[in-house]
């Protein structure tokens, strides 16, 4: 990994800015969220994959946060939010909707638009499912499935029978997990922007008795599923929606853009970012940062003048 002393500028300049660290309890569980920018402004809420938390998006945030009220929250389970006994995707929506509701999102003149990345895509379909009318949008980042593809290596983990989590290994040293530290899935391509992959690192772990042990709880990944069911639910929901995929990612085919436009109806906007892998804010933050910036931009705009969900102008008669 590279030093972070040898991160360019704008990604020191971009940790400069830490956002501030909240809790709010959702059903017996303190969930963490930060959170930067004016609270005047229209809400982003950043949802992140599998076993990750709130700073896999705190590099990019502060680029945001000059238009946007910007969150980026810890399920349980994750980062520094607690754990359950039992999780559930309908706990993880009540979460996202707790925050949501603490930072005052939904109260804001605009509604909040939530980004789910890899399995925060799903998470944040189920949300707008159960509370579309308080949302501007959605924007799934390459994690919504339309098909069980050869590649993809979650497909037979997900469909066949799950072995009982393993107990998180206790390291003696903080630098023995930093050094193991891998991206998962896989990325199909070497990745870029290793100085991320160590920020990132750097936050998924915790001192325990004996050493240090990730902040994930492996029970946290029973609500992961194909979700199959949500890929066409996009032009249905009570908000705008869009799909954002990789083109080196392990779920999606170059045509994804026709295959999810056509479960939609081509009601809403899917598109490819070019040269990505499957973590986008990884590798390729600018552009992250401006498909976000110009999909949420849009429907603010859609929204001052007066409309709650316009069909959009590539929609088919």
């Amino acid at each position: 990994m590279i030093p972070p002393s040898e991160a360019p500028a704008w990604f020191v300049q971009a940790l400069a800015r830490p956002g501030s660290s909240h809790f709010v309890e959702v059903e017996s569980c303190a969930i963490h969220y930060l959170a930067w920018g004016d609270p005047a402004r229209p809400g982003l809420v950043f949802v992140p994959p599998s076993g990750g938390h709130a700073h896999w998006f705190s590099h990019v945030a502060p680029l945001l946060a000059d238009q946007f009220h910007v969150v980026a929250l810890d399920p349980s389970g994750c980062g520094d939010s607690g754990r359950r006994e039992v999780y559930t995707t309908d706990l993880l929506t009540a979460e996202i909707a707790g925050v949501c509701d603490q930072a005052g999102l939904f109260d804001a003149p605009v509604g909040p638009t939530l980004i789910g990345h890899s399995a925060g895509a799903p998470a944040v379909v189920r949300a707008a499912l159960a509370h579309g009318q308080r949302l501007l949008g959605i924007i799934a980042v390459d994690g919504l499935r339309y098909a069980e593809l050869d590649k993809d290596h979650a497909v037979k983990i997900l469909t066949g029978p799950r072995a009982e989590p393993r107990p998180s290994r206790i390291h003696p040293s903080l630098e023995e997990p930093l050094a193991r530290f891998r991206l998962s899935p896989t990325p199909l391509l070497p990745i870029e922007n290793a100085f991320v992959v160590e920020h990132i690192a750097r936050h998924s772990f915790r001192a325990v008795t004996g050493g240090w042990s990730s902040k994930y709880d492996p029970r946290q990944g029973s609500v992961i599923s194909l979700a199959l069911e949500l890929s066409g639910q996009l032009k249905d929901l009570e908000c705008h929606a869009a799909a954002i995929y990789a083109e080196h990612s392990h779920l999606a085919e170059a045509d994804v853009g026709d295959r999810m436009g056509a479960l939609n109806d081509h009601r809403v906007p899917v598109f490819v970012l070019p040269g990505a892998h499957h973590f986008p804010q990884i590798d390729q933050p600018f552009a992250f940062v401006a498909a976000i910036k110009a999909l949420a931009l849009a429907w603010c705009a859609d929204g001052a003048q007066g409309s709650t969900r316009r069909r959009s102008p590539w929609a088919r008669a």
